[in-house]
Protein backbone atom coordinates (compact mmCIF):
# COMPACT_ATOMS: atom_id res chain seq x y z
CA UNK A 1 0.00 0.00 0.00
CA UNK A 2 2.58 1.92 0.71
CA UNK A 3 4.64 1.56 -2.21
CA UNK A 4 1.14 2.22 -4.42
CA UNK A 5 1.01 5.53 -2.61
CA UNK A 6 4.65 6.49 -3.51
CA UNK A 7 3.77 5.71 -7.18
CA UNK A 8 1.02 7.44 -7.14
CA UNK A 9 2.80 10.79 -5.44
CA UNK A 10 5.65 10.58 -8.03
CA UNK A 11 2.96 10.37 -10.59
CA UNK A 12 0.98 13.55 -9.63
CA UNK A 13 4.28 15.63 -9.30
CA UNK A 14 5.71 14.69 -12.79
CA UNK A 15 2.35 15.38 -13.83
CA UNK A 16 2.36 18.93 -12.32
CA UNK A 17 5.91 19.52 -13.36
CA UNK A 18 4.88 18.81 -16.65
CA UNK A 19 2.45 21.14 -16.36
CA UNK A 20 4.29 23.97 -15.56
CA UNK A 21 6.92 23.34 -18.19
CA UNK A 22 4.04 22.93 -20.92
CA UNK A 23 1.00 24.64 -20.12
CA UNK A 24 -2.05 24.06 -21.97
CA UNK A 25 -2.63 27.71 -22.43
CA UNK A 26 -0.96 30.88 -21.93
CA UNK A 27 -1.17 34.55 -21.99
CA UNK A 28 2.35 36.41 -22.05
CA UNK A 29 3.19 40.60 -21.65
CA UNK A 30 6.59 41.97 -22.37
CA UNK A 31 8.59 45.07 -22.88
CA UNK A 32 11.37 45.42 -24.45
CA UNK A 33 14.25 48.30 -25.20
CA UNK A 34 14.63 47.16 -28.60
CA UNK A 35 17.69 48.63 -30.57
CA UNK A 36 16.65 49.15 -34.26
CA UNK A 37 18.87 49.17 -37.52
CA UNK A 38 17.08 50.15 -40.42
CA UNK A 39 18.59 50.42 -43.83
CA UNK A 40 16.16 51.32 -46.90
CA UNK A 41 15.68 52.31 -50.63
CA UNK A 42 12.56 53.06 -52.07
CA UNK A 43 12.90 53.18 -55.50
CA UNK A 44 11.18 55.91 -58.05
CA UNK A 45 8.85 54.76 -60.06
CA UNK A 46 10.48 55.42 -63.41
CA UNK A 47 11.52 51.67 -64.25
CA UNK A 48 15.56 51.77 -63.93
CA UNK A 49 16.36 53.93 -61.59
CA UNK A 50 16.94 53.80 -58.31
CA UNK A 51 16.39 55.62 -54.59
CA UNK A 52 19.23 56.35 -52.36
CA UNK A 53 20.27 53.57 -49.28
CA UNK A 54 19.79 55.22 -46.46
CA UNK A 55 20.20 54.54 -42.46
CA UNK A 56 16.86 55.35 -40.69
CA UNK A 57 18.13 55.89 -37.78
CA UNK A 58 21.66 57.82 -39.19
CA UNK A 59 20.62 59.51 -42.21
CA UNK A 60 16.95 60.33 -40.93
CA UNK A 61 17.17 60.67 -37.42
CA UNK A 62 14.99 57.79 -35.90
CA UNK A 63 15.13 57.00 -32.25
CA UNK A 64 17.81 53.32 -32.77
CA UNK A 65 16.18 52.18 -29.38
CA UNK A 66 12.33 52.13 -29.07
CA UNK A 67 10.39 50.45 -25.68
CA UNK A 68 8.63 47.59 -27.37
CA UNK A 69 5.28 46.05 -26.26
CA UNK A 70 5.47 42.48 -26.91
CA UNK A 71 2.03 39.94 -26.38
CA UNK A 72 2.12 36.41 -27.21
CA UNK A 73 -0.56 33.66 -27.13
CA UNK A 74 0.26 29.96 -26.65
CA UNK A 75 -2.07 26.95 -27.05
CA UNK A 76 -1.44 23.09 -26.36
CA UNK A 77 -4.70 21.49 -27.78
CA UNK A 78 -2.62 18.62 -27.77
CA UNK A 79 -0.08 16.46 -25.42
CA UNK A 80 2.77 17.20 -28.42
CA UNK A 81 1.09 20.03 -30.85
CA UNK A 82 1.29 23.65 -29.83
CA UNK A 83 0.34 27.28 -31.62
CA UNK A 84 1.10 30.45 -30.72
CA UNK A 85 0.71 34.29 -31.83
CA UNK A 86 2.91 37.05 -31.40
CA UNK A 87 2.23 40.43 -31.84
CA UNK A 88 4.20 43.77 -31.32
CA UNK A 89 4.16 47.33 -33.31
CA UNK A 90 6.56 49.95 -33.40
CA UNK A 91 6.18 53.39 -34.38
CA UNK A 92 8.51 55.97 -34.94
CA UNK A 93 9.00 59.59 -35.90
CA UNK A 94 12.08 62.19 -36.24
CA UNK A 95 12.86 65.77 -37.36
CA UNK A 96 15.98 66.68 -38.73
CA UNK A 97 18.08 68.20 -41.49
CA UNK A 98 19.75 65.86 -43.43
CA UNK A 99 23.45 65.62 -44.68
CA UNK A 100 23.38 64.36 -48.18
CA UNK A 101 21.09 64.23 -50.84
CA UNK A 102 18.53 61.75 -50.99
CA UNK A 103 16.38 60.42 -53.58
CA UNK A 104 13.36 58.76 -51.55
CA UNK A 105 10.78 57.26 -54.56
CA UNK A 106 9.88 60.28 -56.40
CA UNK A 107 11.37 63.37 -54.48
CA UNK A 108 15.24 64.02 -54.05
CA UNK A 109 15.99 65.82 -50.60
CA UNK A 110 18.92 68.13 -50.76
CA UNK A 111 21.97 68.75 -48.20
CA UNK A 112 20.57 70.55 -44.91
CA UNK A 113 16.71 69.79 -46.20
CA UNK A 114 15.09 69.62 -42.64
CA UNK A 115 13.14 66.33 -42.86
CA UNK A 116 10.00 64.87 -40.80
CA UNK A 117 10.29 61.09 -41.04
CA UNK A 118 7.49 58.63 -39.90
CA UNK A 119 8.25 54.92 -40.22
CA UNK A 120 5.58 52.68 -38.09
CA UNK A 121 6.23 48.61 -38.06
CA UNK A 122 3.51 46.09 -36.98
CA UNK A 123 4.93 42.54 -36.50
CA UNK A 124 2.19 39.74 -36.41
CA UNK A 125 3.37 36.19 -36.66
CA UNK A 126 1.58 32.48 -35.84
CA UNK A 127 3.26 29.75 -35.85
CA UNK A 128 2.97 25.85 -34.87
CA UNK A 129 5.52 23.44 -33.18
CA UNK A 130 5.43 19.49 -32.76
CA UNK A 131 7.26 18.22 -29.77
CA UNK A 132 9.00 15.22 -30.78
CA UNK A 133 10.23 14.95 -27.41
CA UNK A 134 8.59 15.77 -24.21
CA UNK A 135 9.00 14.97 -20.73
CA UNK A 136 8.29 16.44 -17.36
CA UNK A 137 12.31 18.07 -17.44
CA UNK A 138 12.95 18.90 -21.03
CA UNK A 139 11.11 18.93 -24.62
CA UNK A 140 12.52 19.63 -27.91
CA UNK A 141 10.05 20.88 -31.02
CA UNK A 142 9.98 21.53 -34.74
CA UNK A 143 8.31 24.72 -35.26
CA UNK A 144 6.63 26.38 -38.48
CA UNK A 145 4.89 29.40 -39.12
CA UNK A 146 4.81 32.31 -41.16
CA UNK A 147 4.94 36.42 -39.91
CA UNK A 148 3.46 38.84 -41.66
CA UNK A 149 5.76 42.36 -41.37
CA UNK A 150 3.66 45.86 -42.39
CA UNK A 151 5.64 48.46 -42.88
CA UNK A 152 4.33 52.65 -43.43
CA UNK A 153 7.46 54.79 -44.23
CA UNK A 154 6.77 58.27 -44.98
CA UNK A 155 9.30 61.69 -45.50
CA UNK A 156 8.27 65.41 -45.95
CA UNK A 157 9.48 68.41 -45.94
CA UNK A 158 7.84 72.29 -46.45
CA UNK A 159 8.30 73.08 -50.04
CA UNK A 160 9.88 77.13 -51.03
CA UNK A 161 5.96 78.06 -50.19
CA UNK A 162 5.97 77.30 -46.50
CA UNK A 163 2.55 76.65 -46.91
CA UNK A 164 2.82 73.60 -48.67
CA UNK A 165 4.48 70.10 -47.61
CA UNK A 166 6.15 67.49 -49.84
CA UNK A 167 5.48 64.19 -48.82
CA UNK A 168 6.60 60.96 -50.14
CA UNK A 169 5.45 57.70 -48.57
CA UNK A 170 5.75 54.44 -49.31
CA UNK A 171 3.91 51.06 -47.56
CA UNK A 172 4.34 47.23 -47.98
CA UNK A 173 2.98 43.92 -46.49
CA UNK A 174 5.98 41.72 -45.83
CA UNK A 175 5.22 37.98 -45.67
CA UNK A 176 7.79 35.78 -44.29
CA UNK A 177 7.57 31.97 -43.51
CA UNK A 178 9.56 30.73 -40.96
CA UNK A 179 10.80 26.76 -40.00
CA UNK A 180 13.23 26.03 -37.11
CA UNK A 181 13.31 24.88 -33.40
CA UNK A 182 12.63 25.00 -30.33
CA UNK A 183 13.57 23.73 -27.02
CA UNK A 184 12.62 23.68 -22.94
CA UNK A 185 14.43 22.67 -20.24
CA UNK A 186 13.45 22.27 -16.23
CA UNK A 187 16.79 23.32 -14.36
CA UNK A 188 14.27 23.22 -10.90
CA UNK A 189 10.67 22.32 -10.92
CA UNK A 190 10.09 26.20 -11.26
CA UNK A 191 12.63 27.25 -12.82
CA UNK A 192 12.45 26.95 -16.30
CA UNK A 193 14.66 27.43 -19.51
CA UNK A 194 13.47 28.32 -23.23
CA UNK A 195 15.65 29.07 -26.42
CA UNK A 196 14.42 28.92 -30.06
CA UNK A 197 15.55 30.04 -33.39
CA UNK A 198 14.08 29.82 -36.94
CA UNK A 199 14.60 30.99 -40.17
CA UNK A 200 13.73 31.56 -43.88
CA UNK A 201 16.54 31.08 -46.83
CA UNK A 202 16.83 33.20 -49.62
CA UNK A 203 13.46 32.91 -51.66
CA UNK A 204 10.72 34.31 -53.57
CA UNK A 205 7.37 34.85 -52.46
CA UNK A 206 5.37 36.73 -55.09
CA UNK A 207 7.11 39.92 -55.28
CA UNK A 208 8.97 39.99 -52.60
CA UNK A 209 12.74 38.53 -52.39
CA UNK A 210 14.24 37.87 -49.39
CA UNK A 211 16.03 36.17 -46.02
CA UNK A 212 14.94 36.21 -42.44
CA UNK A 213 16.31 35.00 -38.92
CA UNK A 214 14.68 34.97 -35.72
CA UNK A 215 16.06 34.09 -32.25
CA UNK A 216 15.43 34.02 -28.88
CA UNK A 217 16.42 32.44 -25.20
CA UNK A 218 14.04 32.91 -22.32
CA UNK A 219 14.80 32.45 -17.99
CA UNK A 220 10.89 31.76 -16.31
CA UNK A 221 10.84 31.48 -12.93
CA UNK A 222 7.12 30.12 -12.17
CA UNK A 223 6.05 31.44 -8.01
CA UNK A 224 2.94 30.16 -8.84
CA UNK A 225 1.43 27.67 -10.93
CA UNK A 226 -0.26 30.51 -13.28
CA UNK A 227 2.29 33.02 -13.15
CA UNK A 228 5.70 33.22 -14.57
CA UNK A 229 8.14 36.17 -14.09
CA UNK A 230 11.51 35.93 -16.09
CA UNK A 231 13.45 37.52 -19.16
CA UNK A 232 14.64 37.25 -22.19
CA UNK A 233 16.54 38.37 -25.64
CA UNK A 234 15.08 38.53 -28.65
CA UNK A 235 16.81 39.25 -32.10
CA UNK A 236 14.86 39.39 -35.76
CA UNK A 237 17.05 40.21 -38.77
CA UNK A 238 15.01 40.43 -42.24
CA UNK A 239 16.49 41.71 -45.67
CA UNK A 240 14.02 41.71 -48.52
CA UNK A 241 13.61 43.18 -51.80
CA UNK A 242 10.14 44.45 -53.50
CA UNK A 243 9.61 44.48 -56.32
CA UNK A 244 5.71 45.66 -56.95
CA UNK A 245 4.43 47.51 -59.61
CA UNK A 246 3.39 50.29 -57.02
CA UNK A 247 6.66 49.52 -54.72
CA UNK A 248 10.01 48.73 -55.49
CA UNK A 249 12.98 48.95 -53.48
CA UNK A 250 14.84 47.42 -50.11
CA UNK A 251 15.10 46.79 -46.27
CA UNK A 252 17.87 45.47 -44.52
CA UNK A 253 16.04 45.96 -40.71
CA UNK A 254 17.47 44.45 -37.70
CA UNK A 255 15.61 44.58 -33.97
CA UNK A 256 17.58 43.01 -30.94
CA UNK A 257 17.39 43.47 -26.96
CA UNK A 258 16.83 42.25 -23.57
CA UNK A 259 12.87 41.93 -22.28
CA UNK A 260 11.33 41.77 -19.04
CA UNK A 261 8.19 39.89 -19.32
CA UNK A 262 5.22 38.17 -17.04
CA UNK A 263 2.97 35.51 -18.30
CA UNK A 264 -0.27 33.64 -17.10
CA UNK A 265 -0.32 30.04 -17.74
CA UNK A 266 -3.30 27.71 -17.02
Amino acid sequence: MRLLFVFLFASLSAAAQDSLLFPRFSVTASSSPALFETNARIDPEVTGQQGTLISLEHDLGLDDSRTLQRFSVQWRPFRRHELAATHFSAPRSATQPIVRTITFRNQIYSINTLVTTQFDLDYTSLTYTYWARRTERDGFGITIGAAALSMDASVSTLGFDVTVTQTQRADTDVPVALAGLQGRVAFLPRLHGEASVATLPRITIGDYSGDALTAAARLEYRPLNWLGIGAAYHYFRLNVDVEQTTLRGAVDMTIRGPEAFVRLAF
